[in-house]
């Protein structure tokens, strides 16, 4: 199932908030509709396969519906989801075997209408093929650069944001998505960047044209 990403902003965010806070089911499902597939994006981050992402996205989302009235706007809403969020799939991770948070599941295949040509389907197969090499790569990444990674190439958060998440300084943030990108560059056999980057990373061509 696809779910569309277009999030609430402005005044329809916080009056989605107020009243999510004040116990309205409907708009709490309304506040969270867009951030469903990102937050999905995120867990794998932190999981071995998509089922292991699909249970971890429920339990966070059922702690972000028991905070909610706790969130104050010391951060924008997306901060303070991916945040909370993270605890979660934290929590999660450490509970597991080291059997299950290695497992290297592929990606679930879109769902959509079957090509009309051979050249088409050719495409899509390819495409699915790149994102489930892409995202097994991901998964060798050690977590704490995956998780940046996954948060700042993937879904495009800034380095404020990223860094408010982790709880860390802009500056780690950034150490962290280098070493990240040298790690899936070498796991994916391509050429890594020239040394003395590390400060001022890029955005990595390798994660953003493949997810």
């Amino acid at each position: 199932m696809k779910y569309s990403e277009t999030v609430a902003s402005g005044e329809d965010l916080d009056a989605l908030i107020k009243r999510a806070q004040e116990g309205d089911v409907r708009a709490f499902e309304a506040l969270l509709a867009g951030h469903l597939p990102r937050v999905r994006r995120f867990a794998r981050a932190f999981s071995g396969s998509d089922t292991d992402a699909d249970d971890l996205a429920q339990e966070a989302l059922l702690k972000v519906y028991r905070s909610l009235k706790l969130f104050r706007y010391q951060a924008a809403f997306s901060t303070w989801l991916y945040a909370v969020v993270r605890n979660v799939f934290l929590d999660g991770a450490r509970s597991r075997s080291r059997r299950d948070r290695q497992r290297e599941d592929p990606l679930e295949p879109e769902h959509g209408q079957v090509a009309g040509e051979t050249t088409a389907a050719d495409e899509r197969i390819g495409r699915e093929q790149e994102r489930r090499r892409l995202w097994r790569a991901l998964r060798q990444v050690p977590e704490e650069f995956r998780s940046a990674m996954v948060l700042f190439d993937i879904e495009g958060r800034s380095y404020d944001e990223v860094a408010a998440t982790f709880g860390v300084p802009i500056g780690t943030v950034k150490s962290r998505l280098s070493r990240g990108r040298a790690h899936l560059r070498r796991i994916l056999g391509e050429p890594e960047d020239e040394p003395g980057t590390e400060e001022e990373p890029a955005p990595s061509n390798v994660v953003r044209k493949r997810s």
